[in-house]
């Protein structure tokens, strides 16, 4: 086998999002892709891996920092709930990208009953199924939940 390198180019002001503070963020990716990541001045990153897979996955957190596609309405993720709140929860589906689950909308969680607390139908680091219901001018993601 043949370790993998791929290169990926981001916008030089975003490499300090992808190192993050005291080097969180990129220790946090090789941790969890396993793969070694270099950073060049002008932007290139160059992603060393023992396999391909290992590599992509870097790949795909690194752009989904630097390069984020702004999710779009109707769109579907598998979030990760990340705090409950009196008025819901909020979902992380992307690194940096998270949106609200308001309490009104959890109640297809609840066989069609309304929810008192969140905390009982949703839990935090729970994967959850979500939707892009509404975004706002400011960018903020309100999401509903999906079940099949």
């Amino acid at each position: 086998y043949a370790p993998r390198i791929i290169t990926v180019k981001i916008p030089v002001d975003k490499i300090g999002e992808v190192i993050g503070p005291k080097g969180k963020m990129i220790n946090q990716i090789q941790d969890d892709t396993g793969a070694e990541i270099s950073i060049e001045d002008d932007g290139t990153i160059y992603i060393g891996a023992d396999n391909g897979e290992s590599a992509e996955a870097a790949r795909a957190i690194i752009n989904g920092i630097a390069n984020p596609t702004m999710p779009e309405k109707g769109e579907r993720y598998l979030g990760t709930v990340v705090k409950l709140t009196t008025f819901g929860a909020f979902v992380s589906l992307l690194p940096g990208k998270d949106g609200l689950v308001h309490i009104s909308k959890l109640k297809q969680l609840n066989d069609g009953k309304r929810v008192e607390n969140v905390e009982d139908v949703l839990s935090v680091g729970q994967k959850l199924q979500v939707e892009i219901n509404e975004i706002d001018e400011r960018g903020k993601l309100s999401l509903v939940p999906v079940v099949e």
